[in-house]
């Protein structure tokens, strides 16, 4: 994988995160406050928005299939960094009590697995 695509694939991972810092301090405290079906859905809606960008992007750059999982790693990266430093300050970020971060996590922690495992299943079909 070329370095220019290295940075593309992390600017994409780096656009959806930062993309999913506005949507949570926009509706953050509404979604992980109603209820645990409202958390699944958005969790399932989550991992299957990251899985198609992950294609989605792979096409566009006309990566290799086999390349997926390094791929992925890539993407997931500057999120899992960004979220570091976010979750410290969750409830002045996203406006939602402290005890609602165990939520977040792991909604963020299902998102970064359904990604990686997608890119494994998609890696190994190659």
């Amino acid at each position: 994988m070329a370095r220019k695509d290295v940075a593309i694939f992390a600017g994409v991972g780096f656009v959806v995160w930062l993309s999913g810092v506005f949507l949570f301090r926009l509706g953050g405290r509404l979604m992980l406050e109603s209820g645990p079906l409202v958390l699944l859905a958005s969790a399932l809606g989550v991992a299957a928005s990251v899985c198609f960008l992950l294609k989605a992007t792979m096409d566009w750059r006309k990566a290799r299939v086999s390349d997926a999982v390094s791929i992925a790693v890539v993407m997931a990266l500057p999120g899992l960094f960004g979220d570091s430093l976010y979750v410290p300050a969750f409830s002045a970020v996203t406006g939602a009590p402290v005890a609602d971060t165990g939520a977040f996590a792991g909604l963020i922690i299902f998102g970064n697995a359904a990604l990686l495992a997608y890119a494994l299943f998609r890696a190994r079909q190659s």
